[in-house]
């Protein structure tokens, strides 16, 4: 299979579903994406908003060459909507940039949709790997940004209840426990 041969969709692929994994380093962080391309074919679309639920970051990609995935891509954006959790991470792709002799969409077209939708946009070529790199890097750096958000919030809810909690253990211990020696509270 030809990386050229790609489909629209939330992403690129010929089969129904091709599962990769790739460790990537973002801000001098390790981290090992898993990759889920459903290819966005019609006759997958049951099994592909399965993979939505626990999505943390979706491609949207459509093909240069073809205004009808262009057109597809609402569609997809309202499936992803509904679909996966909220908060998921997004970027608009419009692939094949390599066949600009054959282009149907303008790069106008996808930077305007994308700013319709707040997501990021890159031209990609599978074939030429013309922003692939960057696209991926991008997308992680965005589903990072986004539980580093969580991430502080949980450890701003941990500190303050194991503050509490020394609070609340303080106050059951009689004066001038801190410094004896006696392990009885009684």
């Amino acid at each position: 299979v030809s990386p050229c041969n790609t489909h629209s969709g939330p992403a690129s692929g010929i089969h129904c579903v091709d599962f990769k994994m790739k460790t990537i380093e973002v801000d001098g962080i390790k981290v090992r994406i898993q990759i889920w391309d459903t290819a966005g074919q019609e006759r997958y679309q049951t099994i592909t908003k399965q993979y939505y639920r626990r999505a943390q970051g979706i491609f949207l990609v459509y093909d240069i060459s073809s205004e009808r995935s262009y057109q597809h891509i609402m569609k997809w954006v309202s499936d992803v909507d509904e679909y996966a959790p909220e908060g998921v991470q997004k970027i608009l792709i419009g692939n094949k940039a390599d066949e600009e002799q054959k282009r149907q969409v303008g790069r106008e077209q996808g930077q305007q949709l994308a700013r319709e939708y707040g997501m990021d946009f890159y031209e990609t070529s599978a074939c030429t790997n013309v922003n692939i790199k960057e696209s991926f890097t991008r997308l992680t750096e965005l589903v990072l940004q986004a539980h580093r958000k969580e991430l502080d919030g949980l450890r701003t809810r941990a500190s303050n209840e194991l503050a509490l909690a020394e609070l609340e253990e303080e106050e059951g211990k009689p004066e001038g426990s801190v410094n004896s020696s006696k392990t009885c509270w009684c």
